[in-house]
């Protein structure tokens, strides 16, 4: 059988390193590039696959596609529907006015993630499906309710572009991380998040006013951006990198483990001190300092930081140790 064929059986199968429901949901956020090659790894030819091509994988005597299948349906029509239905719960009684009936809109979700699932790709119908039942609770159920105002206002408007915009822009890296192994271009970052508010624009013209669309669309246009770069979780970052090579810095405690391009893939901004912190772990544990390595370069804001440094580092830190003794 032909190396290249793509119906050939899986060398491996290892259904026991797909993640749990739960922790499949966190990777397809933060790690799907991560999650891609453990998937890959597991014995699954098409991690993105649709749930046809899964099921055949799973045919041909692939346990870890089966388990990855049952593993996401089960969020997409258990957990997604029930958490909408507990947050709809709890923001009622928080106070915030809500109208419609939260598990019709969650299985309205569920149904068209499904959709996606067969035509397009089970990942992107569970992420689209999920994020879009929870989203709907402000976006569809408290907007109508008047928790922004008049449902027809610039504030109900501003909110359900920014609802459309932080589902499809969170969605959009997800599912292209975990599709190639690799985070979305710049490029195609900036075309999808000009097609996501080109669709309000014409879904709200004509039913509703231009104002009314034209906001819905900017906003939408925003968020899609701030999510799909996922800007907020920069700060964050920042944040934590500095303290961690501070920790290293100054009291010798190893806190490579904590950087967060180990944690988050989809970073398009660089981690400042990332550089100097490979730099005091690099002769003393080059093992960690190369699985750093590794993850910048599964993270597109710091792939400058991984292996051309590190191997040059290492290649220096080599040569002072054998010149160390002659000194």
């Amino acid at each position: 059988m032909a190396e290249g064929d793509p119906s050939a059986k899986p060398v491996v199968d290892s259904p026991e390193r797909v993640p749990g429901a739960l922790a499949l949901l966190g990777l397809l956020v933060f790690r799907p590039i991560d999650l891609h090659y453990r998937l890959r790894e597991a014995g699954i030819r098409s991690p993105a696959g649709r749930i046809g091509q899964l099921w055949r994988e799973q045919a041909e005597g692939g346990r870890a596609a089966g388990a990855f299948v049952a593993r996401m349906l089960l969020l997409l029509v258990v957990l997604s529907p029930g958490l909408t239905v507990l947050a709809g719960l709890g923001l009622r009684l928080a106070g915030v006015p809500m109208r419609g009936v939260y598990l019709v809109s969650a299985a309205l979700c569920s149904a068209v993630g499904l959709v996606v699932a067969l035509v397009s790709g089970l990942a992107s119908g569970v992420l689209l499906g999920s994020l879009a039942s929870v989203s709907m609770l402000a976006g569809l159920h408290a907007t109508a309710g008047g928790a922004f105002g008049p449902e027809s206002g610039g504030a109900a408007a501003v909110t359900v572009g920014l609802c459309l915009g932080i589902v499809s822009g969170l969605s959009a890296g997800s599912i292209g991380g975990l599709a190639s192994g690799r985070g979305p271009s710049v490029r195609n970052v900036q075309v999808a998040a000009i097609a996501t508010s080109l669709v309000p624009m014409l879904v709200w013209s004509s039913a509703s006013s231009v104002s009314f669309a034209g906001a819905v669309a900017a906003s939408a246009l925003v968020a899609f951006l701030t999510c799909a770069f996922r800007l907020p979780f920069y700060a964050l970052e920042v944040l934590a990198q500095a303290v961690a090579y501070a920790v290293e810095r100054f009291t010798g405690k190893p806190t490579l483990r904590w950087v967060p391009v180990r944690h988050h893939n989809l970073s398009y901004l660089p981690h400042p001190f990332l550089g100097r912190h490979l730099a005091l772990a690099v002769r003393s544990r080059p093992a960690e300092v190369l699985a750093v390595a590794d993850a910048c370069l599964r993270s597109p804001g710091n792939i400058l930081v991984g292996w051309p440094w590190v191997v040059e580092a290492l290649e220096r830190a080599h040569a002072q140790d054998a010149a160390g003794p002659h000194a």
